[in-house]
């Protein structure tokens, strides 16, 4: 079990680093990835180990810290898919060092290795195959689409080609919980809809 204390001192950890990662992205979305993933847990996926699916998500993309320089690259979709791998080695890196550094006692080797493998892996969808890694990535990608709680960052064309091809294309088909991907086509119709009104 997961304790709101020992949550919030992980999360202390991880929240204040993400300002340096992608530019008004990282932070709100991690935030949304966690209020996803504690979605999932209380409903499709409750019995899942809570405290490893929650620490995953803090941690998912930690690994984006100081990969961009501050010109704008962070919101452009090549730059960002050119640094991928190396933000989920950087992050499952920095999670275990975290975890057995400050928190060996709460954590057990097996749940810190199991936290680092979904960190590592989480967006080689089509690699993913248990339902935790699955979960995770059902979680970042309604993180993903929810603009309520993260202002999207690409242009117009480049969120077409986003909802297109990472979403309808590659993720969507993968998600095994039923509520979960009913409700990542709501987002996506929202995030459309977000983006009638922009002009580029």
């Amino acid at each position: 079990m997961l304790s709101r204390s020992l949550e919030t001192l992980i999360a202390n950890q991880i929240l204040p680093e993400l300002k340096l990662g992608r530019q008004d992205f990282d932070l709100p979305h991690t935030l949304a990835v966690v209020y996803w993933i504690k979605q999932l847990l209380q409903n499709e996926a409750s019995h899942l180990n809570k405290k490893i699916m929650i620490v995953a998500a803090y941690a998912h993309d930690w690994g984006y810290v100081g990969l961009f320089n501050k010109s704008g690259s962070s919101n452009n979709p090549k730059i960002i898919s050119q640094k991928k791998a190396d933000h989920m080695t950087i992050g499952a890196n920095k999670i275990t060092h975290l975890l057995t550094s400050q928190f060996s006692a709460e954590f057990s080797p097996t749940e810190i290795s199991k936290i680092a493998n979904l960190v590592k892996k989480h967006d080689l969808v089509e690699a993913l195959q248990t339902e935790e890694e699955i979960a995770l990535m059902e979680a970042d990608t309604l993180g993903m689409l929810d603009v309520n709680r993260v202002k999207p960052t690409f242009n117009k064309k480049d969120n077409q080609h986003f909802i297109n091809q990472q979403i309808y294309a590659r993720r969507l088909p993968k998600f095994i919980h039923p509520v979960a991907k009913e409700t990542a086509q709501k987002l996506a119709n929202k995030r459309l809809k977000y983006y009638q009104s922009k002009i580029d």
